[in-house]
């Protein structure tokens, strides 16, 4: 089979893709016949050695597939050959095949193609996890709103009753915000995107801020954040951080806290798999999708970091000219 994988760590022209042989499933496992394997940004700071772990080189990227179940281990029962699948696994998803343990195994909802399934996993699961705290009423600030996360975030919060103002660096992005129910668009590119932010909230700020670019965006969201208010950082998309002063946070009562998806309890995880299915089957979420060919995965990440996709990047098998 093809698969993508890094040799070292760097640029994107350390993505290379292999002959291997097909991976096989152990007893609780099952293999997967790939059809669509989901880009997540996490993918481009691991390729740089900068995520929060270092996987031991050679290394097949990938946390997230859709496929059909091609064989399965001697242990899986509720599963069955020849279905239609999610999957989360530790790596092993820029490739042809990939092996997944059948707990992490989710069943495709009719009707939903593999590409716009994949946005159910790293992505929806962090969109509803993010939000446990929103509340009707509130006002949400969403930074890169037209990337995968943030489309859902907009959604979903707007279904939760929320004021929502979202973020983007460019009109395209911005009309596709609105789009998607944003009260407001605002370009975070442009000098006085805070100024225009306490225009709209009548000088109050927002009372939650999902935040995940870093840097300089990172730290003006101090500016804009309510008395009161929450920031959820679950990135750093610029690749730079930013210092958070304690003593202002007392001074206005505010929070910052860190959301890592992999650190939620299986009970969690099973309770927001299960909101997520339940908007998916009222069609509730409208999910965009864009493609690269496996073969082109360096190109994909070079439009992932460049700010130049909308929505869920996904790789797919098979040479597209």
């Amino acid at each position: 089979m093809k698969a993508v994988r890094i040799h070292e760590f760097g640029g994107t022209e350390n993505l290379r893709i292999d002959e291997m042989d097909k991976p096989v499933p152990g007893p609780d496992d099952v293999l997967i016949k790939v059809a669509a394997s989901g880009i997540n940004f996490a993918d481009t700071m691991l390729r740089q050695n900068k995520y929060l772990f270092t996987p031991t080189l050679p290394f097949i990227l990938g946390f997230e597939v859709a496929g059909t179940i091609e064989a399965a281990g001697a242990n899986v029962r509720n599963l069955q050959i020849g279905s239609r699948v999610l999957a989360t696994i530790r790596g092993g998803g820029y490739a042809e095949y990939a092996v997944a343990n059948a707990q992490t195994v989710v069943p495709i909802p009719d009707g939903l193609d593999f590409g716009p399934a994949t946005a159910l996993l790293v992505q929806g699961l962090t969109a509803i996890g993010l939000l446990v705290d929103l509340r009707p009423g509130m006002t949400i600030l969403i930074h890169a709103a037209a990337g995968g996360v943030g489309m859902l975030l907009v959604q979903i919060a707007k279904l939760r009753g929320a004021k929502v103002i979202g973020t983007a660096s460019n009109e395209e992005k911005l009309q596709k915000v609105a789009s998607l129910g944003a009260d407001h668009a605002i370009n975070y590119t442009e000098a006085d995107w805070t100024d225009q932010i306490l225009e709209v909230t009548g000088n109050k700020g927002a009372d939650m801020i999902i935040e995940m670019v870093g840097g300089e965006i990172g730290r003006s969201n101090f500016k804009v954040l309510a008395i009161g208010g929450t920031m959820h950082v679950y990135g750093a998309a610029s690749g730079e951080d930013f210092q958070i002063s304690a003593l202002s946070l007392l001074g206005r009562a505010q929070t910052v806290k860190g959301y890592n998806l992999n650190l939620e309890t299986p009970a969690n995880m099973y309770k927001f798999t299960g909101e997520l299915m339940k908007l998916v089957a009222e069609k509730s979420l409208k999910i965009e999708v864009t493609e690269f060919p496996l073969e082109q995965a360096a190109q994909a990440h070079e439009a992932l970091e460049g700010r130049k996709t909308t929505g869920k990047v996904i790789l797919t098998p098979g040479i597209k000219q």
